[in-house]
């Protein structure tokens, strides 16, 4: 079963999202899924996987943050402007907004036990679940795919030139479109650098976190996964290299069929939630 939602923020702006279940299941362990950058709810592999663990008993919620892009049409990047303004503190945000959904019985009310709230984040979504769960205790347990360790990505060139002229512009290269990311988002940086600082984030984590990352990831080195593990403490954390695996485990959009490493990074991904949020 697939339920759409749609929440607005304080800026009175669009969160999209789908709540995925079980016919006739009822008080279901929830995870949130969060997209990356460039990502979204409907890119790729989300739609499977939060398709897959809804059918082995598990709620599922992907939703698209609102600014990263995509309106009304759910797979064009048709809101250029919005991307454009985007900002670290925008995700968190948006994503108290659907975790206060969820707890309110607002999604999935009779459907979630809202005591079993479990998130998985991909890419920048991965920092953004290890920053957002370090400071609610309303989070029972994490999982990262190919995270990133740190928000600070960019050469000082790149910075110069984006001081300099207000804005970078980033090619997408599955859509030829050049995507701007206005200065906002180097000050959100500036002005919360230690809120946003990830590996402080994992550092006082209290949930068990699985680290996941590909051996190839041609993305985020795979040395990131090592600094987000090593600042982990007890709880039953856990860290999968996936050889062979690529920043996606081998998934493009559209989807064009399943490969092993993703295969093996779902399988993984399940066990540790068996693990850590349904048998609470």
């Amino acid at each position: 079963m697939r339920k759409s939602f749609n929440l607005i923020n304080s800026s009175d702006e669009n969160i999209h999202g789908d709540l995925r279940y079980r016919e006739g299941i009822k008080n279901a362990p929830v995870i949130i899924i969060c997209h990356g950058f460039k990502g979204f709810k409907d890119w790729g592999f989300f739609p499977i996987l939060a398709e897959g663990l809804a059918e082995d008993g598990y709620a599922t919620i992907t939703f698209n943050f609102s600014r990263n892009g995509i309106g009304a049409d759910p797979n064009n990047f048709t809101e250029l402007d919005r991307f454009a303004n985007n900002t670290y503190s925008y995700e968190l945000n948006d994503l108290k907004i659907v975790i206060d959904a969820v707890s309110k019985g607002k999604i999935g009310s009779n459907i979630i036990d809202r005591e079993k709230i479990g998130l998985l984040g991909h890419s920048r979504g991965g920092g953004i679940v290890l920053l957002y769960a370090s400071e609610d205790d309303r989070i029972q347990c994490v999982v990262t795919w190919s995270a990133i360790a740190k928000v600070e990505r960019y050469s000082e060139d790149v910075l110069i030139r984006w001081e300099k002229e207000g804005y970078i512009e980033i090619e997408n290269k599955r859509t030829n479109q050049m995507m701007r990311i206005s200065k906002d988002f180097l000050t959100d940086i500036k002005k919360n650098s230690k809120k946003l600082n990830i590996l402080k984030a994992a550092e006082s984590m209290e949930v068990p976190v699985l680290v996941v990352h590909g051996e190839s990831d041609e993305s985020v080195p795979v040395s990131e996964a090592d600094e987000i593990y090593g600042k982990l403490k007890g709880y039953g954390n856990e860290l999968e290299i996936i050889e062979g695996g690529t920043h996606t485990f081998g998934i493009r959009h559209p989807l064009e069929g399943v490969t092993p490493e993703f295969e093996t990074v779902v399988d993984l991904t399940e066990i540790f939630f068996d693990k850590n949020l349904s048998s609470i």
